[in-house]
């Protein structure tokens, strides 16, 4: 039974520093907008199949694969601001995050077009396992929980202690207040979209040798990772981390109990903190 416990556990951490990802992702652009990506999802899906594509042409190394992986995604996250957000931007949040969602059907139709309905592969970054607290993990995993702490510890810095991180914040607090001081809003938010997207499409990359992906998959996992940043706490990136975390165990566990509550528990978490905690368990 120790064993059992240990591996949820290992495995609900591997599979939540993804969700910690993709709700570092939502945090980015809330922190910067104001506004909820619901997009953010297929930014996952776009960095996993554009570099399970390139890795399949057998034309490219694995290097070049997430190379490219990393800078479709950058460049879809740049063109969803251009194309639906900033022509929007003097429009409510609420207009823009419907925006979002459009954008999101329109990228999986687009995606099933160009890589197809069938489930893309990558292999993984470094094969291989190893033995944490008497359960084997692949390296893979590691990569995985390593990408989660490097992601946090990044952008709690960035956004606390760069001139870039408190202009993007400022643009969330007061936009007008921060183009008096010489910030433009428009940029801001572009960046904010790009770096959300590296963020998603990172995640894509290492998720892919694990679970493989396809053209639905990012619905569901953007779905998590907004679960995760609304338990952690939506606007604290530290927070969404620790949320995505939690969920992964979580999920693990009711997987283990029964499969049937896997895909319900971040939908059932986000309702439940919604009504009791909207501020998430662990923003002050």
């Amino acid at each position: 039974m120790q064993n059992i416990a240990m591996l949820l556990l290992v495995k609900g951490v591997m599979i939540g520093s993804i969700y910690a990802l993709i709700s570092l992702g939502f945090n980015v652009i809330y922190r910067t907008t104001g506004v909820l990506n619901f997009a953010q999802g297929e930014f996952v899906m776009v960095g996993g199949l554009s570099a399970a594509w390139a890795s399949g042409t057998g034309r490219v190394p694995l290097a070049g694969a997430i190379g490219i992986g990393l800078g479709t995604a950058a460049a879809v996250g740049w063109l969803v601001d251009a194309l639906a957000i900033r022509p929007l931007r003097q429009a409510s949040a609420s207009v823009q995050i419907i925006a979002t969602v459009g954008v999101s059907i329109c990228l999986r139709a687009l995606a099933a077009i160009f890589w197809g309905t069938d489930p893309c592969h990558l292999p993984p970054l470094q094969p291989g396992s190893v033995q944490l607290a008497g359960v084997a993990v692949e390296i893979q995993n590691l990569w995985m929980l390593g990408a989660g702490a490097v992601g946090m510890a990044a952008l709690a810095v960035g956004f606390r202690w760069t001139a870039t991180g408190r202009a993007m914040r400022a643009c969330a607090e007061n936009p007008e207040a921060a183009r008096l001081c010489g910030v433009n809003p428009g940029r801001m938010s572009a960046l904010a979209f790009t770096l959300s997207a590296l963020l998603g499409g990172l995640g894509g990359i290492l998720l892919t040798p694990v679970l493989s992906m396809s053209y639905d998959r990012g619905t569901m996992l953007g779905l998590k990772g907004f679960a995760a940043a609304i338990l952690g706490g939506l606007g604290h990136p530290v927070a969404g981390v620790a949320g995505g975390l939690i969920l992964g165990v979580l999920e693990q566990c009711s997987a283990w109990y029964s499969s049937l509550y896997k895909e319900t528990l971040a939908l059932a978490l986000v309702v439940i903190l919604l009504l009791l905690r909207p501020k998430g368990l662990l923003a002050r």
